[in-house]
């Protein structure tokens, strides 16, 4: 099923955003069975309550799923298929769907997250981003959604590369978005579950759920290699931070962009990188990207 609501060329952008979420509530209203819904606009921020101005915890980018788990007037509050988290969305964000085309959709064998850099799509006077990661079917010349095709416009640039690290330096200039996951704007933890989703290892949301996802390795950042994820607590009890182990004691994280930093005092005055005392300080583990990718290829087949 899909919604066709065509833009009134007399309605401002404003006004028909807010029409178009009062149509689509109104026929979600209409039959309560449908409890699936996918992201049809390129970036939905999920949110901690039903508002425009509450706190955005994550994102919902185009193409993936979520249950509906209740309806207050222009919100759904929403369960991610992807990394299970929860929170509220605005209705004219997603588009709800019967369990058939849920299910075609969720295992359709070509839906795989778009390994471009944000592009745009277009269908008649309606365009769309796509941002990293959106898990779609891309034909090269056509993007395929549950409510059709969108025409891609101009050129892609490839980002997603062979070696996951190359993946992740592609990023570098990002700018920091609490709750981001796109090369929009991303936080420590999306940045470091769009880098292993790209490469299909999906990994939890949150930097202290990605701690207890695999173990540490013994040893502190002596023992760490190229590549493996190092944690961090700024208070000693929760951890508050995570980037990639760069190599030669400095780090590739998202702290104001997505940068490197060295983490090590005896590289501080070596390294080609600025030193970050506090980092220093409140390093608390270390995993191996050997274990995460096992502890991920371990998990049940995971949704995009």
């Amino acid at each position: 099923m899909c919604y066709q609501i065509k833009k009134n060329a007399g309605l401002s952008p404003s006004k028909y955003d807010i029409n178009r979420a009062e149509m689509l509530y109104s026929s979600v209203m209409k039959n309560t069975t449908y409890k699936f819904a996918f992201a049809s606009s390129g970036i939905v921020p999920l949110r901690k309550t039903d508002s425009d101005t509450a706190e955005m915890v994550s994102q919902v980018l185009l193409g993936e799923t979520v249950h509906i788990l209740e309806s207050v007037e222009r919100w759904h509050r929403v369960r991610s298929d992807f990394d299970g988290y929860e929170g509220w969305v605005s209705v004219a964000q997603v588009t709800p769907i019967d369990e058939q085309t849920y299910i075609a959709w969720f295992n359709h064998p070509e839906r795989v997250r778009s390994p471009y850099f944000t592009y745009r799509v277009s269908r008649g006077n309606s365009m769309l981003l796509v941002p990293t990661g959106a898990p779609i079917i891309n034909t090269g010349y056509e993007i395929e959604l549950p409510n059709g095709p969108w025409e891609i416009e101009g050129r892609t640039e490839k980002m997603k590369e062979h070696a996951l690290m190359d993946t992740a330096t592609k990023l570098l200039g990002v700018p920091y978005l609490w709750g981001g996951r796109t090369d929009s704007g991303i936080d420590c933890s999306g940045f470091v579950q769009l880098v292993y989703s790209l490469h299909r290892y999906n990994l939890p949301r949150d930097a202290s759920q990605q701690f207890e996802f695999a173990p540490r390795i013994k040893g502190g950042l002596e023992s760490a290699k190229y590549g493996d994820l190092v944690y961090f607590s700024s208070n000693g009890k929760n951890i508050t931070h995570i980037g990639f182990y760069f190599g030669d004691g400095n780090l590739l994280h998202a702290s104001g962009n997505v940068q490197i930093n060295c983490i090590d005092p005896e590289k501080r005055t070596t390294s080609t990188y600025v030193f970050s005392e506090r980092l220093s300080q409140t390093i608390v583990g270390v995993q191996s990207s050997a274990a995460v990718k096992a502890a991920a290829s371990q998990q049940p087949v995971g949704a995009l």
